[in-house]
């Protein structure tokens, strides 16, 4: 049975920074890719040139038609339409309902997918769909309670374009008291469970408090790179990507001219509405070169937790790259045949926009 929190739109901007993968890719041009689809934004960026099959799965039907509709945009629309339609900065601020419609009844999509959106669309009279889906929807509740307290000078950090100048604000006159109010009110696991996890929250098994384990990660973002190019940060303390500079990496030109060339070439889309070990039975044996786990192991427990890196070794092909990210949880799993290679991407990691995730990097033996 499928989790409460697993049903309909759960993302529709996404809460993972695919940079860092949109970059290993490009440099490991791998041929055969398996990702969890997610809102559609962390599975597209990971289409290139030489890459033959992109599996994208998802338990969430709904999120599979999302990623559809992102794909069929992608191939169709120019890149500043792309922005228009999805409503990324800095065309957020106008409303493009005619247009948007105009544009999605042009799109080949299924008539599934058309029958869904359809009504979603409706129901916003054509507005942006960007920021629907559950998660988003609470970070734009985490927003308002951190302006409340902070005040009018909430987004000060944000003013900021270079990273000394804000990290000096941040040590020096960065609101921090009221900051540790809006973190213990709103970073534990009774807050998320009633706003987002409706019960299935995950269970914790990292040394940190929840206080602790939120602080650390804002602070790496607060002093690693521009609190403006994280549009987790912007989501944070705005509910929306308000700087042009914070939008994801679908929407950056680079990546955007990237994903549509290869949909435009060779490249196949694959939808798979299983759960990731089936979906890994679904292709041919030994053909994987590139694993996009997200989180999803962070939710295993018993015997699944330990084992699934073993199951899906049938479908890896020797050297495939595996990128896992674990929230607040890290599975305990046997990783027999696999090599930790994370530092070989620490800087990519270092980098990363959201910071809540420990990111790491498996290559598969083959033995």
């Amino acid at each position: 049975m499928v989790k409460k929190y697993f049903s309909d739109l759960n993302y529709t901007l996404g809460n993972e920074d695919t940079e860092l993968e949109f970059r290993m890719i490009n440099a490991l041009k791998p041929k055969n890719i398996l990702t969890i689809a997610g809102s559609g934004s962390r599975a597209m960026p990971l289409l290139h040139e030489k890459c033959d099959n992109l599996y994208c799965v998802d338990v969430s039907r709904p999120q599979l038609l999302l990623t559809e509709l992102r794909k069929e945009s992608i191939k169709s629309l120019s890149h500043h339409d792309y922005l228009a339609f999805w409503g990324f900065p800095p065309y957020a601020a106008y409303d493009y309902a005619i247009k948007r419609r105009e544009i999605f009844e042009s799109l080949d999509l299924s008539f599934e997918c058309v029958e869904y959106f359809t009504r979603v669309f409706g129901e916003l009279k054509w507005g942006s769909i960007l920021y629907i889906g559950k998660w988003e929807r609470t970070f734009a509740v985490f927003a308002k309670i951190v302006q409340k307290i902070i005040g009018k000078n909430f987004d000060q950090s944000f003013k900021y374009h270079n990273v000394s100048d804000q990290v000096h604000y941040y040590h020096n006159d960065f609101p921090m008291r009221k900051w540790k109010v809006v973190l213990f009110m709103l970073g534990n696991k009774s807050v998320f469970n009633a706003l987002l996890y409706k019960g299935d929250f995950i269970k914790m098994n990292q040394p940190e408090s929840h206080f602790e384990y939120y602080y650390n990660a804002f602070e790496r973002l607060f002093t690693h790179s521009l609190t403006r190019s994280s549009f987790f940060l912007n989501l944070c303390f705005f509910g929306r990507i308000q700087h042009e500079d914070g939008n994801t990496i679908e929407a950056k030109e680079e990546c955007f001219e990237q994903m549509k060339k290869s949909l435009n070439s060779k490249s196949k889309v694959h939808f798979l509405n299983h759960d990731l070990i089936s979906a890994s039975s679904k292709v041919k044996a030994k053909s994987l070169n590139f694993v996009s786990l997200s989180d999803v192991p962070s939710y295993f427990g018993g015997d699944l937790e330990r084992d699934y890196l073993q199951q899906l070794k049938p479908s890896l092909a020797v050297g495939a790259v595996l990128v896992l990210r674990s929230y607040l949880r890290v599975p305990e799993s046997d990783l027999a045949g696999f090599v930790d290679v994370s530092p070989k991407y620490s800087d990519l990691i270092a980098k990363e926009k959201v910071q809540m995730y420990k990111i790491q990097v498996f290559e598969y033996t083959g033995e």
